[in-house]
């Protein structure tokens, strides 16, 4: 016997209402977990600004929001600042965290320019800009895991006591991730398209540019360990592995591979293998970097060409091989001194 009319129209009625409590429900359970994590995600962060206060790092915001309901965390600081115990003071138009809800490990983060820092003690200061400048970060139980950066047309004012330059590029990528052939190295990439020195007109050619360094036991820098921490607990030696450099200007390039050891000090020791490719071309477009009246560039021209001469290249004669000794930051081809590179942290620290 069918039913009635009245009857099947209870029925979805019923179900109709059924259905849309359920639905109810479902927005507020998932409203109100929302809001919790809200609640905890503010709490962390003000923990986090807390802990960095007490090792002497103070950062603050203008206005520090947190949005994205119902699918998503949008965290954003505007006018953050930060000033640390040595004075070292910083500043950044904007900053914005977003990490969906069900994936809250991996944060999408993106700035917005300028970027100021000014160190009175060194008397470093400088000012980046950017078209855009985004990140990626997965994080895993204690630590960071995969990092990337990129910028789209970054420029940069850097000066300190003794010098000042201006610095632009198309591009300029940064990449960390712990090495899969090494237990507990870190690999770092980075690479810059199209760079230029405004500062030094005469150097019309830009620079692209390749790196890629292993460091051993370097994954305890994600886990939040400083460089000199790690070169401390190392006995004072950190093996750091250059895989590959690689830099061309015009029509000559650059290529370098080598073992480095980062010292207690600061300074960087090895021995690193430099090629050059169309090593005149290269030397030509180089030489608006050097001082007028700075003899180096005559050295350096000068053993590229004894190199030459004596068949030590690669049986290209455009291309020649350096070997290249660092010793405590001294660059030395032979017994000839070249430069310093300054160390990477003050002994003192």
């Amino acid at each position: 016997m069918s039913k009635s009319p009245n009857a099947q129209t209870k029925s979805s009625k019923r179900r109709y209402i059924l259905l849309l409590s359920a639905i109810v429900l479902v927005i507020a359970g998932w409203s109100a977990a929302w809001f919790y994590g809200r609640s905890v995600l503010a709490e962390e962060l003000d923990g986090q600004m807390r802990t960095l206060a007490q090792n002497g790092l103070d950062i603050s915001c203008a206005d520090l929001t947190i949005a994205g309901y119902p699918f998503r965390y949008e965290v954003s600081c505007r006018n953050m600042r930060s000033l640390d115990r040595a004075g070292t003071s910083g500043s950044l138009q904007s900053l914005n965290a977003v990490a969906l809800i069900y994936n809250p490990r991996h944060i999408i983060f993106e700035a917005e320019a300028p970027a100021v820092v000014d160190a009175p003690l060194s008397g470093a200061a400088g000012e980046v800009s950017w078209e855009t400048a985004r990140a990626s970060v997965k994080f895993s139980q204690e630590a960071l895991g995969d990092v990337d950066l990129v910028f789209q047309k970054p420029e940069a004012a850097l000066e300190d006591t003794v010098s000042a330059g201006v610095f632009a590029a198309e591009k300029a990528e940064i990449h960390l991730r712990s090495a899969p052939d090494q237990a507990d190295a870190l690999d770092g990439f980075l690479s810059v398209d199209g760079l230029q020195l405004q500062s030094i007109p005469q150097l019309q050619d830009s620079v692209d540019f390749r790196g890629h360094v292993q460091i051993s036991g370097g994954t305890a820098l994600l886990a939040g360990l400083d460089l000199v921490s790690l070169v401390r607990i190392n006995g004072g030696e950190l093996p750091v592995k250059l895989v590959l450099l690689e830099a061309s200007l015009g029509d000559g390039s650059l290529g370098a591979n080598g073992d480095l050891m980062v010292g207690g000090d600061g300074t960087l020791s090895g021995s690193i293998n430099v090629t050059l490719a169309n090593a005149d071309d290269l030397l030509r477009a180089l030489k608006p970097l050097f001082p007028p009246n700075d003899s180096s560039f005559s050295v350096v021209e000068g053993v590229i060409n004894s190199l030459k001469s004596a068949g030590e290249g690669s049986g290209d004669s455009s291309t020649v091989s350096v070997p290249v000794v660092l010793d405590r930051g001294l660059i030395k081809i032979g017994f000839l001194t070249l430069g310093q590179i300054p160390p990477l942290f003050s002994a003192g620290i």
